[in-house]
């Protein structure tokens, strides 16, 4: 799959925040978008998943059937349902013995399974979050700083399970850390070097 961003430009009210943006994705390597906070990268990502619609520019690759996966910066977990349920609703077909293997990835038990997030810390429903942007079959992933929060350990255990997961299909992730791009083979990509 590719997808090719051409010149792409958004404002909100009078304030521009995207402005000839251009690139493309792939299956090949992802691709890791870096850069401080209000410079644009969360509503790139929305653009790309269909959440807003370009104001100049267009978007190549991605159509309205495309199954995108969208890890936002909040966990956006159904409170009311448990663990199990909540990877259940993105996968019906998955296995205990599945959801059990990809959360050991993630350095969490299998136990997690039966509780609800509001008992779960911060950092394990963040992980929570991202197995279910995992393993939701997309032809596109996009993750809005999925390593929030977590510790080291946790963070490389994240890292590792997102190469592996996302090998072979185009994956778009925000960071303010230029080592996971590093860990993932991903390219960098600032938003300064690839709009006008």
């Amino acid at each position: 799959m590719k997808i090719e961003v051409k010149d792409l430009s958004f404002a909100y009210e009078a304030q521009s925040v995207l402005r000839g943006v251009s690139f493309t994705l792939t299956g090949d390597q992802p691709v890791v978008l870096l850069g401080g906070s209000g410079q644009g990268k969360t509503t790139l990502l929305r653009l790309l998943a269909g959440l807003l619609t370009p104001q100049g520019g267009q978007i190549d690759g991605i159509h309205a059937s495309t199954r995108i996966a969208v890890m936002f910066q909040e966990d956006r977990l159904f409170p009311q349902m448990s663990v199990w349920k909540n990877l259940k609703l993105i996968r019906p077909d998955l296995t205990r013995q599945q959801a059990a293997g990809i959360l050991a990835e993630l350095d969490l038990e299998e136990k997690v399974l039966e509780q609800l997030p509001r008992e779960l810390s911060g950092g394990m429903r963040r992980r929570i979050a991202l197995a279910r942007a995992l393993l939701f079959e997309a032809e596109l992933v996009l993750m809005d700083e999925p390593f929030q929060g977590l510790d080291v350990y946790t963070r490389a255990c994240a890292l590792q399970a997102v190469r592996k997961w996302t090998q072979g299909r185009p994956l778009l992730l925000i960071s303010h850390e230029p080592d996971d791009a590093q860990a993932l083979g991903a390219r960098v990509m600032r938003l300064e070097e690839i709009g006008s």
